[in-house]
């Protein structure tokens, strides 16, 4: 619109757009004096700018409905500001955010949903940690399956997706789609860096894969992977449900994972799906080695 600022005609680079809405006239007038021109001028700028923003609107429309599902706590609000910028900036436009509070924060509550996102708490008296994560990750699967959502996108508070990250997830066509978060693993009683995604060792052992495996930009089938940023099908939803181990009072990630498999579906890595991951407050340079462009020259 600024190039058309007092000026009675612009040119419209789209006139098959301009073309729909012209009465049979009119249109003949149009194509006698448009023959063979890339360009033509559009008399009605305003009608051309609207039809742009309602072409928009449908494209989106016609495109998976995803809900972005988000498990958080008051502790969590310190990154609240960088995960929204991170997810408003996707370049994939139809979804919805969906917060779940399970700390019983009212201050905390009140600031998410200040931020026009769905926000539920977390009902009942449930005092371990795993209890709220598995009680949030099941509301968000609940609300998702009720509300006709085709795909689910759990991204913790802590971790910044690429901008792309949505829309290469969701080209993959999978059930099971993870991207890539470096966590602190313990290795034979050594910290190591590594990426939280694994394939299944001896005896069902799960084993986290080498940092080398993943500096590519392959989808490669994996064992399981931590929810720090996992894309699941309504398929899958309607069939798995979140549960922890009772024993280690731990691990909803991976149990959901187990029984996804259990049930046939098979779970997949997205390489080039790589998150910042911020296990330290924002700002604080601990966080450079969650980091994958810290690794870019070798590992």
């Amino acid at each position: 619109m600024a190039g058309s600022k007092n000026k009675t005609f612009v040119l419209n680079p789209y006139p098959h757009i301009f073309y729909c809405v012209l009465s049979s006239t009119a249109r003949q007038h149009w194509m006698a004096g448009s023959k063979n021109k890339t360009f033509v001028l559009n008399p009605y700028p305003h009608i051309y700018y609207k039809l742009i923003q309602e072409r928009e609107k449908m494209d989106d429309a016609a495109k998976p409905r995803v809900i972005v599902g988000c498990v958080t706590h008051c502790k969590d609000e310190c990154y609240l500001n960088d995960f929204l910028d991170a997810i408003r900036s996707q370049d994939y436009g139809n979804f919805d955010i969906l917060f779940v509070e399970t700390g019983g924060d009212d201050d905390y509550t009140a600031r998410l949903r200040g931020t026009g996102a769905i926000v539920l708490k977390c009902e009942g008296e449930l005092k371990h940690r795993i209890e709220r994560i598995t009680y949030g990750r099941n509301a968000v699967r609940e609300h998702a399956i009720r509300k006709g959502y085709d795909y689910v996108w759990f991204v913790d508070t802590d971790v910044l997706p690429p901008q792309d990250a949505l829309s290469r997830m969701l080209s993959d066509k999978k059930d099971i789609t993870a991207g890539l978060c470096l966590v602190s693993v313990n290795v034979e009683g050594a910290t190591k860096i590594l990426p939280n995604v694994y394939r299944l060792g001896e005896e069902d052992c799960i084993v986290p894969l080498p940092l080398g495996d993943v500096m590519n930009d392959d989808v490669m089938e994996i064992s399981c992977a931590g929810f720090g940023c996992v894309l699941l099908s309504s398929k899958v939803l309607a069939e798995v449900k979140f549960r922890f181990f009772q024993g280690s009072m731990a691990g909803e990630d991976i149990a959901f994972f187990n029984d996804a498999r259990g049930k046939g579906f098979r779970s997949f890595a997205d390489n080039s799906v790589k998150c910042a991951h911020r296990v330290f407050p924002p700002g604080d340079p601990r966080n450079k080695r969650f980091m994958f462009k810290e690794y870019d020259k070798g590992v």
